[in-house]
């Protein structure tokens, strides 16, 4: 099976590394489109063009199911289950949120998100309509995007700007937590301490990771190959990649593409 992903830059990799996990026998193709990077800042409309584009590329590999590994994309793309080409497509968001509600006890559920995740308010009302009586709390953090990004997850600096995102959420005694970002998962365990124990963490990551599962019907006993395209140069990509991936081998086929990642 030949699964593609999509995100903005490194963030989608927290993703691609957990459905490895679960389905290592896969081929797998993901595009940063780093370009255009950060996504959490841009109007709808214009994430939908850079989702569709994106769509499009991996169709264009002829892969057997798309992920949408960025949240901010997948807010304005809930309602594509597969591409024009018939390639299902999956998101981030609709499996987090059934974890989240697993998860709870109080029913008091934080997100920590994008300024477009949240402004788009696609949390809310997704996890009420699985559960009218629970209650959402979001919160916006759109400096821990290209704090990743730039490596900056172990400074002073990171764990300032976390615990100001953080302290509004812990005050409404949100007993569970939604990473809706895919580049926070990068810093869980930053967010952990600071939460402490009686929070739970959700990483969308493993949870799409599990919905994937089925899908694989020939397992192989070999590694299936892996293919990362970016859309323009990102310094810090590949020892991103190698960390997160947990490789030191070069496994990454860097293939930068033109600014619309076709």
């Amino acid at each position: 099976m030949h699964i593609g992903l999509f995100d903005s830059g490194v963030g989608g990799l927290t993703v691609l590394r957990e459905i490895k996990k679960v389905l290592p026998q896969a081929q797998f193709t993901y595009l940063g489109d780093t370009a255009r990077l950060p996504y959490g800042n841009k109007a709808p409309v214009t994430l939908r063009q850079y989702t569709t584009e994106n769509i499009q590329f991996l169709d264009s590999l002829n892969v057997d199911v798309i992920v949408i590994a960025c949240h901010s994309a997948s807010s304005v793309a809930l309602d594509l289950n597969s591409s024009a080409q018939g390639t299902p497509i999956f998101n981030v968001i609709g499996p987090s949120c059934v974890e989240a509600l697993n998860q709870t006890h109080n029913k008091r559920i934080g997100i920590l998100a994008t300024k477009a995740t949240t402004k788009s308010g696609v949390y809310s009302r997704y996890i009420n309509d699985l559960d009218s009586k629970a209650q959402v709390f979001s919160q916006q953090a759109p400096l821990l995007v290209p704090l990743v990004e730039e490596d900056y997850g172990d400074e002073e600096v990171t764990q300032i700007i976390l615990k100001s995102y953080l302290t509004p959420l812990l005050r409404q005694d949100v007993d569970t937590i939604v990473l809706g970002c895919t580049h926070y998962p990068i810093l869980m365990h930053q967010i952990s301490q600071l939460c402490g124990s009686q929070v739970t963490l959700i990483d969308p990551a493993r949870s799409v990771a599990e919905s994937l599962a089925p899908l694989m019907k020939e397992p192989s006993q070999e590694a299936g190959e892996m293919n990362i395209y970016l859309t323009d140069h990102a310094p810090h990509f590949l020892e991103h990649a190698a960390q997160l991936l947990n490789s030191s081998r070069p496994l990454l086929a860097l293939k930068p593409l033109g600014p619309t990642a076709k």
